[in-house]
């Protein structure tokens, strides 16, 4: 029915003629169908492809803004949105979403009005506690991620104009520590909105992102050699690294303009990434990472010297490689969670298993394929990226569980 529906609403003008017998048809088929599949206790997977082929139709339909906009909202507001199945949120969601937001510039800033600042004043120790806290953490994760997504599916730079806003309220949240409420648990969020608007943003505005982003990365990757249940590995939990590395691969990825200037600070950018000369002491803090990585995983064999290391440095320059060469040569796409790169489905419970199967490689391989990147003067696969990022918002299992 609801196919048939989607096939016969763009010929209700011809039908109908009358423009009050359109909208009466149209509220009807909102109220009747649209309404009831969107509030179902099994949404989001009573939502089909048909449904949001019926929903595009509907907002085609002039003079019925409003009731196709309140079913979107309705949708977009509902905690179990961000459980929606990955191809109908790039096939229908998104678009949808766009149509929804661009005409209407009251969006972004009351969804910004959502989110609290971090505070310690009144925190007791209990379960009441805690369960205000979580509850504090879920709340402001879904507004992060509703935030990361309005900006994806909106053409660029449409919300270039609440950038100052959203670095305010970013800025707050990053003051967050493990007590706060909400606590830093966010900050993994924060990085999403971060890779957002990097992707959807040109970078003449993204100027007073840059201080932020580098004084971020800098804590959440030196966090990983941290000892355990020190400040800086509360404050830094899993999730957040592994966010924070996405944000670094893209950032590599992507180059905009200002982060080449402070690129160095993280990776090595000249043919030392491949060819290190003897003696040679990394600057780049994920070399340095990388080398205390691996240097505390063979501890056993630490008499074999520099020999190792350079051996272990070859391994990687040719693992890198080989990850550059199985993608497509025209293409530039992150190392993080893709085909032939380094998998980023890895459980974050545990910051051993972590480090293991992905900071370590990672890590370890970085330098040398942004090197080899680079000069295969390949274009940024803008999708890719883009899918990579739906992929990580959409993701339910890292949104916090409220008590």
């Amino acid at each position: 029915m609801v196919g048939i529906l989607s096939t016969i609403v763009p010929n209700l003008p011809k039908i109908l003629v009358e423009n009050d017998r359109i909208l009466t048809a149209a509220t009807a088929i909102s109220a009747s169908v649209i309404g009831p599949t969107l509030r179902s206790k099994s949404f989001p997977d009573t939502v089909s492809n048909n449904t949001l082929s019926l929903l595009q139709e509907l907002a085609r339909l002039p003079n019925n803004q409003k009731s196709w906009k309140k079913d979107v909202a309705d949708a977009f507001n509902d905690s179990r949105f961000f459980g929606s199945n990955l191809t109908l949120v790039q096939s229908g969601w998104l678009p949808l979403l766009k149509q929804w937001a661009v005409n209407d510039k009251e969006r972004m800033p009351e969804i910004l009005t959502r989110i609290t600042p971090p505070t310690t004043a009144g925190i007791v120790f209990g379960v009441g506690a805690t369960s205000a806290r979580l509850e504090a953490d879920r709340k402001t994760q879904l507004n992060l991620r509703r935030i990361a997504t309005l900006i994806l599916a909106s053409p660029a730079d449409a919300f270039a104009a609440d950038l100052a806003p959203i670095l305010d309220k970013l800025i707050e949240l990053l003051s967050a520590t493990s007590t706060s409420s909400p606590s830093s648990t966010t900050r993994a969020e924060v990085y999403m909105v971060v890779r957002a608007l990097v992707l959807k943003t040109s970078a003449i505005h993204l100027a007073g992102l840059w201080p932020i982003i580098n004084s971020e990365l800098h804590g959440a990757i030196s966090s990983v050699v941290a000892p355990d249940h020190s400040a800086a590995s509360d404050t830094y939990g899993n999730a957040s690294v592994m966010q924070a590395c996405k944000l670094l691969d893209l950032l590599v990825c992507v180059a905009p303009d200002d982060f080449q200037l402070h690129e160095w600070l993280f990776i090595t950018d000249t043919i030392d990434a491949v060819y290190r000369p003897m003696g040679y002491q990394p600057v780049a803090l994920v070399d340095e990472v990388s080398e205390e990585l691996v240097g505390s995983a063979s501890a056993a064999s630490a008499g074999s010297g520099r020999r190792h290391g350079h051996q272990h440095h070859e391994s990687s320059s040719a693992a890198a490689w080989t990850t550059v060469m199985s993608s497509s040569s025209s293409h530039k796409r992150p190392m993080l969670g893709q085909p032939g790169g380094i998998s980023g489905e890895v459980g974050l419970e545990r910051r051993d298993e972590l480090v293991s199967k992905v900071l370590r490689p990672f890590f370890g391989q970085l330098s040398i394929y942004a090197f080899e990147s680079t000069y295969a003067m390949g274009n940024v696969d803008w999708e890719e990226c883009v899918r990579g990022l739906v992929r990580d918002v959409f993701d339910e299992r890292t949104i916090v569980r409220a008590l």
